[in-house]
């Protein structure tokens, strides 16, 4: 009679210490530092050849926003005071420099397939999903032949309401200001006579935009409904519903593909590329009112991207200590070539910060005082949570 074969994996579980549980290691700190050494140990990584696309950014943001028009900008500028070089995106706190570590793509999606097994599974469900963000944008302006950085920030808050007879706003506009960046753009600024009407670089479709600097008081915030009938947020080219996005696969294979087909259905896909659009909704759907498992699936689908590596402990711009995550750096027509960075809590698997840090400044951007690292934009996560209030608005 034969005799049955052992279950070699049982056997190995069975004989596992319960401190190397990965249930008990799950969202410790301990697995935040293991994570970290793992990271620091990585290999130099290959120098990768580097594309130089032009790419315009879609997102997947609240309906209404989607149908924003970007043309004049209207912005607050104390007289002759230039910003200060804070977290508003004067200066690179993520990424590493040309003498720092740096890691392996195979190391970025260990490390990412890592940050979904720890994705928060609390509360997956309320009345209203709310997120904070902080975002920066630093502009290169110009006015009667001189150059020179603006930096524009605010705070916006979200409300999804996903019950029937609820609402979906949008706040945007908090603690809005912007700014010269140093004291040399605002000595460039007055050497120009103190304009308010500036040039901005060239917009990706290659138009101009412009910037009006008006010396007022701090604009209200401005409160927006998002939701157009049961639509709440723009997922690829489509406006989609809360149930819609109930729906997405937990699957990372199944969500890649409900990716690849909304990829194939936007007309403006081929701007940006494959890749860098997959890397953009999947972050996109991390902030939106999804199932845990979507987040998880959605860090699994960007894990997959070629060319993903792995930053190491980093820095966002808020101060807080996470994981970064980058593509490699394509053209960008307003700075030169920079990366898509994300910033991830390790222990959690929350998503901390998006930005896009300079690589190499065109020759505009480097007369304007631009250097590589600098983070160009970003948008922090400040918080998102589950709720059954709906935020209080401004007056």
């Amino acid at each position: 009679m034969a005799r049955k074969r052992p279950d070699v994996m049982k056997t190995l579980a069975d004989a596992r210490p319960p401190e190397l549980d990965p249930e008990r290691l799950a969202g410790s700190e301990r697995a935040r530092h293991d994570l970290i050494a793992i990271l620091a140990g990585a290999p130099e990584e290959r120098q990768a050849s580097r594309s130089a696309r032009q790419v315009t950014w879609r997102w997947a943001l609240p309906v209404a926003a989607t149908a924003a028009a970007a043309g004049v900008l209207v912005a607050t500028l104390p007289e002759g005071g230039p910003g200060t070089q804070d977290a508003r995106g004067s200066r690179a706190t993520a990424g590493p420099t040309t003498n720092g570590p740096r890691h392996t793509p195979e190391s970025g999606r260990l490390a990412l397939l890592n940050v979904a097994a720890r994705v928060d599974r609390t509360a997956d469900e309320g009345t209203y999903w709310q997120t904070t963000t902080r975002s920066s944008r630093i502009d290169v302006a110009s006015a009667a032949g001189s150059t020179f950085t603006v930096v524009s920030a605010e705070t916006s808050r979200w409300s999804f309401g996903v019950r029937p007879g609820t609402r979906s706003l949008w706040v945007s506009g908090i603690d809005a200001t912007t700014e010269l960046r140093t004291e040399r753009d605002t000595a460039r600024w007055r050497a120009a006579g103190s304009p308010k009407n500036l040039t901005l670089a060239a917009s990706g479709s290659g138009g101009k935009l412009g910037l009006r600097l008006e010396p007022e008081a701090r604009k209200r915030p401005t409160v927006t409904r998002i939701n157009g009938g049961d639509k709440i947020a723009a997922l690829g080219a489509r406006n989609v519903s809360y149930a819609e996005l109930r729906k997405l696969p937990g699957d990372s294979a199944k969500l890649k593909k409900v990716l690849v087909d909304l990829y194939e259905e936007d007309r403006g896909s081929e701007i940006s590329g494959r890749t860098e659009w997959m890397w953009r909704q999947a972050a996109g759907l991390i902030g939106l009112p999804v199932r845990t498992g979507v987040r998880a699936a959605a860090y699994r689908v960007i894990a997959d991207l070629p060319g993903i590596r792995s930053l190491g402990e980093v820095t966002d711009p808020l101060g807080r200590k996470g994981v970064g995550f980058a593509l490699p750096a394509t053209a960008r027509p307003d700075y030169g070539a920079a990366r898509s960075e994300l910033i991830v809590d390790p222990a959690t698997g929350a998503l901390l910060s998006d930005q896009e840090v300079l690589t190499k400044p065109n020759a505009k951007a480097a007369e304007a005082g631009l250097t590589a690292s600098t983070v160009v934009n970003y948008t922090a996560t400040v918080s998102s949570e589950w709720t059954d209030r709906q935020l209080k608005t401004p007056e």
